[in-house]
């Protein structure tokens, strides 16, 4: 997949089909339009590109004192979700108050038309962009005579009888709920950063851990506890599991994400960069007595994690 930050640096385009989106997920819902958005550039041998924006529209817009929208997914993220689903081009537009004035009129006009020339336009049925959020799929349709493309709306998504959508996402993981999340995300949830020295304190009871440094600050991390992880370190996958809190037992007062690896045969991974992906979750974190309590729960945390990972490897 071609990606491009400024319409400057864009090739000349003769046709293709189009979406847009802040694609905040990239869930199953998402995914419904971007593989019909594939699916009808390949028959019509035209490029599919997609448009989205960089940062999130609801960070930018919010008021003063409002807490940061907690994202789902990195922008690096996006875009390999994007390109593994066979996207051919995607366009990241840098998003602000003045890119906010912009009409869903101009947008349509001097970006997609302009740059894009869409034979068709393919948006989910609730789609919104343009100052106040006045382009819709309605919008999109009464200007495609003028402008000689097609509008195509899909259909709202449903996996485990929940409606797909990046808020009810949002709730599930801040629910610690990752295999409900996983349903409707489609992949599993995980965050990418660079491995930090901790206090070395888990090491000390036989359960050394990576402590990650998230690459997004205002990625959504879940609910505190003990999960079953994998983790991804260059083209390896290793389980283990997780733990994300403030360590009570030693009076941590910062939290921290944190992983103990299944693996001996992994040691040194100060600076490196890995993503932790949460499968499943065992536990709440508690404070016990002292470190040897907590590391008979961790052998116990252990054998659990263990048997999830046979029964979900099995299936």
């Amino acid at each position: 997949m071609d990606t491009y930050r400024r319409l400057t640096e864009l090739p000349e385009v003769a046709a293709s089909a189009l979406t847009i989106g802040n694609f905040d997920g990239l869930h199953r819902g998402h995914q419904a339009v971007i593989d019909r958005l594939v699916n009808f550039a390949r028959s019509r041998e035209i490029p599919s590109a997609v448009i989205t924006f960089d940062p999130h529209p609801g960070n930018v817009l919010t008021s003063p004192g409002r807490p940061v929208k907690q994202m789902i997914v990195t922008l690096e993220r996006k875009l390999d979700l994007l390109d593994r689903c066979g996207v051919d081009l995607a366009l990241v537009l840098h998003f602000d108050l003045e890119f906010s004035q912009v009409s869903a009129a101009d947008f349509l006009s001097r970006v997609i038309v302009a740059h894009f020339k869409p034979r068709r336009i393919i948006v989910g049925y609730d789609h919104h962009f343009g100052n106040r959020r006045r382009g819709d799929a309605k919008f999109l349709s009464r200007s495609s005579g003028k402008y000689g493309y097609k509008v195509e709306v899909i259909a709202g998504v449903t996996a485990g009888n929940r409606a797909v959508s990046s808020t009810a996402i949002r709730e599930l993981l801040l629910a610690g709920k990752c295999a409900e999340a996983e349903q409707l995300l489609g992949w599993t949830y995980e965050i990418v950063g660079q491995v930090v020295r901790g206090e070395g304190r888990g090491a000390g009871i036989g359960f050394p851990t990576a402590n990650l440094l998230p690459d997004e600050q205002a990625q959504l991390v879940p609910r505190d506890g003990v999960y079953v992880v994998s983790v991804l370190i260059d083209q390896d996958t290793i389980f283990g599991m997780g733990n994300i809190g403030k360590q009570p037992t030693f009076n941590g007062a910062e939290r921290s994400i944190e992983a103990h690896l299944f693996s001996p045969l992994v040691t040194e991974l100060y600076d490196r960069r890995i993503a932790i992906r949460f499968h499943h979750r065992l536990r709440d974190e508690k404070r016990f007595q002292d470190a040897r309590e907590l590391k008979k729960q961790l052998q116990q945390d252990q054998k659990d994690s263990l048997e999830w990972i046979a029964e979900y490897q099995g299936g």
